[in-house]
């Protein structure tokens, strides 16, 4: 058992506050994103004593993940968490499949493209599962609407070019359509394309004030909000924010059509691999399989590869990805994709007992989310607060959790 020292990211999005205040530091002078916590090679976390955690699991692959679990993905840490702030607006992006991220590391070490390297789409030959676990309101994108839906709400803008488009989703087969349409989209630049996000910016405005002027003097609305004006004044809102930080980015075109999740806290989402995303704002625990390849399209100052995000995105549209848990026991929840790599507890020891025989082996990241928890094992305790975490190994045997706290606890899932 190793208490965990893990890195942060500082991209432009982040968060000044989330993450510092959740580690007890006072804010720095710049945003801070991520906290990476795993064996990722791009920033892997440190042991106590300045080992790192990749290295001590490729140097000790039994005693560290353990024979199920290097058997199927070698000696690597096959999942990685991170707690991410999200202040502003994600890249819009999409994660390959195992299939194309092979292919694609393969193509591209084979071009010399070094790693790392601003142009470089595939960082490792893995995929990116990923889901998001929301420990504050969270806002994103994600997979693509039902077609009919967004042509109700690209209506409610009252834009020529909107109830075109409206038209065009109602008329033809769902994925062909989008496919054709968000080609289109990303297509566009210049004069007509800033033009066009003004115009849209602009009536974003005027109806998110039309949607607020239809209440009752006692505050109630006038009458019983559907799904779509709902969902609707959710995209003015967003609409009306991305046209004026992306005057000139076709990205925001294409988030019309896309689904406008929101997580209360406790809430989760699950996104596989092909579905078109971008969270907005929030702080959560993400885990994913081990993996940084991200294929852009826009809202984002990084490298942008428009065609092949068109051959590897889903064009199918999904309801919004929500992810429920299942109530292992009292205080034990757990999130189980269908995924390998990894699964999610998330562990509040009910008051004055323990939670034990917890994830018995394998590969064990624990994070705390709230409060106080001491992690025992058959070795020894290991007491950590919140934004602190520890990494457990298959040697390390099972795990018993007790204090007044909530923590997050990766792993690869048994089946």
């Amino acid at each position: 058992m190793y208490r965990l020292t893990c890195a942060t990211r500082p991209y432009a999005w982040g968060s000044r506050t989330h993450l510092p205040r959740f580690r007890d530091e006072e804010p720095g002078d710049g945003p801070q994103a991520e906290m990476w916590i795993g064996a990722h090679p791009g920033d892997p976390s440190l042991l106590p004593d300045g080992t790192r955690l990749d290295d001590r699991i490729r140097e000790h692959p039994l005693a560290t993940v353990g024979p199920a679990s290097a058997e199927l993905f070698g000696p690597r840490l096959p999942f990685l968490v991170k707690a991410l702030a999200a202040a502003e607006p994600l890249s819009l992006q999409v994660h390959p499949t195992s299939e194309r991220a092979r292919i694609g590391y393969a193509e591209e070490e084979a071009a010399g493209i070094p790693l790392g390297a601003p142009n470089r789409r595939y960082q490792d030959p893995f995929h990116k599962p990923e889901l998001i676990y929301a420990l504050t309101r969270f806002e994103g994108m994600a997979g693509f609407r039902d077609t009919e839906k967004s042509a109700a709400i690209l209506r409610l803008f009252g834009l020529p070019w909107a109830d075109e488009l409206s038209w065009r989703l109602e008329d033809g087969p769902a994925y062909q359509t989008l496919h054709a349409v968000v080609a289109e989209m990303l297509a566009m630049s210049g004069d007509p394309l800033r033009d066009l996000i003004a115009q849209l910016g602009d009536a974003a405005v005027r109806a998110e004030e039309r949607s607020h002027s239809t209440r009752m003097p006692s505050g109630r609305r006038y009458r019983e909000r559907t799904s779509v004006e709902r969902e609707g004044t959710r995209v003015f809102a967003q609409t009306a924010a991305l046209a004026k930080r992306y005057p000139d980015d076709p990205g925001v075109l294409v988030t019309l059509l896309l689904n406008h999740v929101v997580l209360a806290p406790g809430e989760a989402m699950f996104l596989d691999a092909g579905v078109v995303h971008a969270y907005t704002s929030g702080f959560g625990v993400e885990v994913m399989a081990s993996s940084d390849n991200v294929v852009r399209a826009g809202l984002t100052p990084k490298y942008v590869d428009v065609p092949e995000l068109l051959d590897i995105a889903s064009f199918t549209p999904i309801p919004p990805p929500l992810w429920e848990p299942t109530l292992v026991r009292r205080g034990v929840l757990c999130f189980d994709p269908p995924v390998t790599e990894f699964a999610l507890f998330v562990v509040e020891p009910p008051e004055g007992e323990l939670v034990e025989q917890l994830a018995d082996t394998g590969p064990r990241t624990v994070l705390a989310l709230d409060g106080t928890v001491t992690v025992h094992t058959a070795a020894g305790s290991s007491e950590i607060s919140r934004g602190h975490a520890l990494f457990l190994g298959d040697a390390d045997g099972p795990v018993t959790l007790s204090g007044q706290g909530r923590v997050a606890l990766a792993t690869v899932p048994a089946h």
